[in-house]
């Protein structure tokens, strides 16, 4: 028999919102979790700008930086066009200024074939390197994009910039740490003794040493932080004569990160001064 006023369990169970097999396990929760949302899936862009390459090198000729660009066509924009530009900036900072004067650069391009862009899977690529690189810069490229419809109206633009190329200065740096004297064979004559050091980053080879009146000398090869003597044979230091001065690399066939430091005058002991 029933008695009124009586829930039954299912009732029960209903108002509380209490699933049975929660109740049997002893948990409850007031109102059930919110499904976790999915992440959307990426887009990716029409367009993509990337250095492809980065060479370094002591000598200027090769250096280069390689661009290379793609785009796409999208929804009413079949004509396709884009222009790259340079920019440099020291390796120790500063501002970042455009080289305006590299052929073929700063010029919008276009497809030489027109129908490129017509097609919903057509890819237009370009690919430019710029040699010569100065010493020591980061430089980068700036890639703008313009997709335009049939009638020559630009419907987008959009512009991306690459990564840096790093060019530092490799070149080797000689310069004459030391010229002392000594007494030579005659009243007439003295000995030099010449050090040169390659305080640069890369080796030179056929190194030149010379003064103006001991001739000029040669060295083979000075790696980097290498160092080497020279002997020469000259007139003694007097009151007389002005002290030698004695040059490295004197004909500027080596291009070297400085020429401001390749030359050193001798000091002449006082023990050695002849009025």
């Amino acid at each position: 028999m029933k008695v009124a006023g009586t829930l039954s369990a299912a009732a029960l169970l209903a108002l509380l919102a209490i699933s049975p097999a929660a109740l049997a396990t002893g948990t409850a929760h007031a109102a059930a979790a919110k499904p976790r949302a999915l992440a959307p899936p990426s887009v990716k862009l029409p367009y993509e700008a990337r250095m492809v390459s980065c060479t370094r090198s002591p000598k200027t000729d090769l250096r280069t930086a390689v661009v290379g660009a793609s785009m796409r066509p999208i929804a009413d924009g079949t004509r396709l066009a884009l222009k790259v530009d340079l920019y440099q900036r020291p390796l120790a900072g500063g501002r970042w200024t455009l080289r305006a004067d590299v052929p073929g650069l700063g010029a919008w391009s276009q497809p030489s074939d027109p129908s490129i862009g017509t097609r919903s899977n057509d890819v237009y690529k370009y690919r430019q390197a710029v040699g010569r690189l100065v010493v020591p810069y980061s430089y980068r490229f700036r890639v703008a994009f313009r997709w335009s419809d049939a009638s020559g109206r630009v419907v987008r633009e959009e512009t991306a910039t690459t990564g840096l190329c790093r060019e530092p200065d490799l070149r080797p740096d000689l310069v004459i740490t030391s010229a002392t004297v000594e007494p030579g064979v005659t009243e007439r004559t003295a000995i030099y003794t010449v050090a040169v050091r390659n305080i640069g980053r890369s080796a030179a080879v056929n190194i030149g040493i010379s003064s103006a009146t001991s001739g000029i000398r040669a060295i083979r090869r000075l790696g980097p932080l290498e160092s080497t003597e020279m002997v020469f044979v000259g007139p003694p230091c007097t009151a007389e004569l002005p002290p030698q001065t004695f040059t490295v690399d004197p004909s500027n066939l080596i291009d070297e990160a400085r020429e401001t430091n390749n030359s050193l005058v001798a000091s002449c002991p006082a023990t050695l001064d002849r009025p």
